[in-house]
């Protein structure tokens, strides 16, 4: 993150250390718990409409179907 960006409140990069280092099914599970917490009241159609939003937005890819995500 540039002086820039951080001086203009946007966060462009991950901030809590090791979060570059994290497997593709790390971060996902991190997606996972992050939408459940913020969105989990609202029922699984709209989580699900938040998952997919936050998967675009980092770049994180979706598993595959037959792959068991816990």
């Amino acid at each position: 993150m540039t002086a820039a960006e951080r001086d203009n409140g946007v966060q462009t990069e991950p901030m809590m250390d090791g979060a570059t280092d994290a497997t593709n099914e790390d971060k996902l599970h991190g997606l996972v718990e992050q939408v459940q917490h913020d969105h989990g009241d609202e029922g699984a159609g709209v989580m699900a409409d938040h998952l997919r939003d936050r998967l675009d937005e980092t770049g994180v890819e979706a598993e595959d179907p037959a792959s068991e995500v816990e």
